[in-house]
């Protein structure tokens, strides 16, 4: 996807959330002190096939090994240990045959694992929601939200491409979309958007389409005066705003590479140009192919393959926007993978997870949490954060209490959404 498309689709696309109540926030414009990246491994990830591998030592619960590997050949870099390739399954590609070992060995200096969440359910949605808000039930935005929430007037200040982005109408979430959608609205007068040759061919000619786009404008700005109720009257303004020609979506141009890539590493170039040119606060980028009911070891390790090599991508788009000191990474997933195999060769939901976190104010190799020889978590010690068997399970709760103390959300946010744990300081 070329540049401009990219920047006409924004424009088109990214009014199309739920609008934000009015706060107290800085002016537009202002520059946020550090940017948030949340990244969904959809469907449910296995962390033993990651970086919380157990191996294939026989079990006395006669459900059979973990993994398909030996315990003797699991690997490390520095403190973060991870899974090898299955010695019963071929790498997805010879071109990624490295990539757990050259991930790790790039990146471990960065990286904290935490390993050992109780997610307290196997439910795609209800996992999604407990991970990405610290809450069960239903009604509490993604951390991803409450980041961007004080400059929710900017144009993107929250952009999501999928999963668990629910904003308790806090900011408007501009979503991303597929090349066709993105050619379809970046020329939303042409009869062939899509087709270099054909896309000159337009529905209205020029003078037309000119008055079209003033009666849009007139029509916006008749209902922006009959609104009498406060809060209307903010959300008419913020979107007669972000259509305003005044709002320099251009500068995303100088931030984007000449053809944006596909897939992860689109939404992370994305991303991080809204970063760069001020646009931006947080993103949640999404990544499919871990609901591995079959094939698991395949399907599972390609996917992790892919998922790295988006990370790493995403961290070299950090790097080159010269923001590592203010993006703060938080990967994870719906929930677990059960630690033995179905009649399939393939892996059921299990509540047990791990998360994983680099980036602005993360000291990295580290692993907190356990689990045991039976992907069951284990109890920590709440101030020492080591194995306790008179300690806590940690929950998304946890994480999420941690999370917003790490990041500094406002606390009339905080209050409005409480969560009632103990803070466990897992994150600085």
């Amino acid at each position: 996807m070329k540049r401009r498309s990219f920047l006409k689709t924004v424009y088109g696309v990214g009014m199309a959330g739920v609008l934000p109540m009015s706060m107290i926030r800085p002016a537009f414009g202002a520059t946020p002190d550090r940017f948030l990246i949340t990244l969904s491994a959809t469907g449910g990830w296995d962390p033993t096939s990651l970086i919380d591998p157990k191996g294939d030592a026989p079990r006395a619960d006669g459900l059979g090994p973990v993994n398909n590997f030996s315990a003797s050949e699991i690997k490390s870099a520095g403190n973060i240990i991870y899974a090898p390739y299955a010695n019963t399954i071929e790498p997805p590609s010879a071109e990624s045959a490295g990539d757990f070992d050259n991930f790790f060995a790039k990146h471990q200096s960065r990286l904290l694992v935490i390993n050992g969440i109780d997610t307290q359910t196997n439910g795609h949605d209800s996992g999604r929601r407990f991970v990405w808000s610290g809450k069960l039930e239903e009604g509490y935005p993604t951390v991803a939200a409450l980041a961007a929430a004080p400059f929710a007037e900017q144009p993107m200040a929250f952009i999501s491409n999928g999963g668990y982005d629910f904003t308790a109408s806090l900011v408007a979430p501009v979503r991303t979309a597929g090349a066709d959608t993105f050619s379809q609205l970046a020329f939303p007068n042409s009869q062939f958007p899509g087709n270099e040759n054909l896309k000159d061919l337009s529905y209205f000619g020029d003078a037309s389409y000119a008055v079209i786009q003033q009666a849009r404008a007139e029509r916006l700005t008749r209902l922006r005066v009959q609104e009498s109720l406060p809060k209307r009257m903010a959300q008419m303004e913020q979107l007669e705003t972000v259509r305003s020609s005044d709002v320099q979506l251009e500068v995303l141009l100088d931030f984007l590479p000449d053809e944006v890539s596909t897939g992860l590493k689109g939404q992370a170039e994305i991303a991080l140009a809204a970063f760069a040119s001020g646009l931006a606060v947080s993103a949640n980028l999404s990544a499919g192919g871990f609901d591995t009911h079959g094939d698991h070891d395949v399907d599972q390790t390609s996917s992790l393959v892919d998922l790295l090599d988006g990370i790493d991508h995403l961290w070299g788009q950090i790097e080159a926007h010269g923001l590592e000191d203010k993006v703060t990474v938080i990967i994870g997933s719906d929930f677990g993978r059960t630690p033995f195999y179905n009649s399939g060769d393939g892996k059921d939901h299990w509540n047990i997870t791990s998360i994983m976190a680099m980036g602005a104010g993360i000291t990295g190799n580290r692993v907190i949490g356990e689990t045991n020889e039976k992907f069951e978590a284990m109890k920590l010690n709440p101030d020492t954060l080591a194995a306790d068997s008179n300690g806590i399970i940690v929950t998304p709760q946890h994480v999420h209490r941690s999370l917003r103390d790490f990041l500094g959300v406002q606390s009339d946010l905080d209050s409005l959404f409480p969560i009632a744990v103990e803070s466990l300081d897992l994150f600085s």
